[in-house]
């Protein structure tokens, strides 16, 4: 038991990411369905219906005006609330119900749903007592809340729910793997050429040697050359603008060979000379190149000098989709190509979620699997090749036997 602990200590970062993706996956993921699926809902009545005049709730000035009466209403999109019909109301003889969506009341997932809520009941209310007037009296239902929330699955509660199943699956995915290769770990990781994780001095020492042989300046020119090449060759996703390359295969090769510190180099060059190459174009910020190089620092951490399984493809996939492409790539994204001085805090992050939600996450959840097989594969195939070359360790060669 002392052995399995501390062969999970040695495997803590690993352990963090897959608690803090799991976390991030489910919670975004269920505020894309709340973003889409809840509304709110609020039922009133008013003494006179006659005198009412109900059609003004879809009224575009009208909720224009409401909208532009206090600053706390100025992002509510009442243009495309009315558009996609998600503002709407049913009368029943002196009674008026009205249902609208969540979404369009500045419910970023960094903000309390609670203000969020406070932000369409008044809404709402405002709405209704300019339509009903001093004369005609107005009773709701839900007096202290006015509004309801319908559909809506607690964001929260989920997220930490699904955090604790996936830290199960984990720990027994731990277990069956210790002892698959606590036979192994004696012959492979002998803290001189192969290491079980980056936590050794000489690892460090290893993966900063300088190049002094002409094989491996030849080796990743040739390599660096097909990363930037690749990038000439971009494939529509199927999301937006978003495009997906090869581009990964070679620099994780490469980061394979040539280790964490080497990669984080290759990420800024590859960034710098790349947008100048003729697919590269848009606004050049650091931002991106900083993205590039710890990319190529995950893929190192993940590949040089040890064991390369799936389970490693498969974590520095997800550390570099979801961490490096949505999180750290969305919020740069907007950033970069929205951010004037006119902008406020809440509207950059409401920007952030937006893009995040309905193109970043899909686009790399879908490509997940699809990418990691694929490098995995990739690295099978080439590793026998890069041993008899010595560029690697025959000991990193994936073997059936042994995997």
């Amino acid at each position: 038991m002392k052995k399995y602990f501390s062969y999970l200590l040695k495997n803590i970062v690993k352990l963090l990411v897959v608690l803090v993706v799991s976390f991030l996956l489910s919670f975004l993921t269920i505020e894309f369905v709340n973003q889409n699926r809840a509304y709110y809902q609020a039922t009133f009545e008013v003494s006179n219906i006659e005198s009412f005049n109900d059609e003004l709730l879809l009224e575009e000035d009208f909720l224009n005006e409401i909208k532009n009466s206090a600053e706390k209403y100025k992002n509510i999109d009442v243009e495309k609330m009315l558009e996609k019909k998600h503002f709407t109301y049913t009368v029943e003889q002196n009674t008026i119900t009205i249902q609208t969506k969540i979404k369009y009341y500045d419910d970023f997932f960094l903000s309390s749903s609670n203000s969020v809520g406070t932000r369409a009941k008044m809404f709402i209310k405002d709405s209704v007592l300019k339509i009903a007037g001093e004369k005609n009296k107005v009773t709701f239902n839900n007096p202290n809340d006015i509004v309801e929330r319908q559909k809506y699955i607690n964001r929260w509660g989920f997220s930490f729910v699904f955090t604790g199943i996936a830290l199960l699956v984990e720990l027994i995915v731990s277990i069956f793997l210790y002892n698959k290769q606590k036979e192994e770990t004696k012959y492979v990781y002998d803290n001189e050429t192969m290491f079980a994780s980056c936590f050794h001095k000489k690892y460090w020492k290893l993966s900063v040697n300088p190049f002094v042989k002409v094989k491996d300046i030849t080796v990743i020119a040739m390599l660096f050359a097909l990363m930037l090449a690749s990038k000439m060759l971009p494939l529509p996703s199927g999301f937006g603008d978003l495009g997906i390359s090869f581009t990964y295969l070679f620099f994780a090769i490469i980061c394979m060979i040539y280790g964490p510190v080497y990669g984080f180099v290759v990420g800024v060059f590859s960034d710098i000379i790349g947008f100048f190459m003729p697919s590269g174009g848009g606004i050049f910020n650091f931002g991106y190149t900083l993205q590039a190089a710890l990319t190529g620092m995950i893929y190192g951490l993940f590949f040089f000098k040890t064991k390369v399984t799936f389970t490693k493809v498969l974590t520095a996939r997800i550390i570099v989709n979801f961490v490096m492409n949505v999180i750290y790539g969305s919020f740069l994204y907007i950033f970069v190509y929205y951010v004037d001085d006119t902008m406020t805090f809440s509207r950059y992050l409401e920007l952030v979620k937006s893009y995040a939600l309905l193109l970043s996450l899909p686009k790399n959840i879908v490509y997940l699997l699809p990418q990691s097989l694929l490098l995995y594969y990739v690295i099978k195939v080439t590793l026998p090749i890069f041993a008899r070359f010595n560029l690697v360790n025959k000991d990193m060669i994936i073997r059936k036997d042994k995997n």
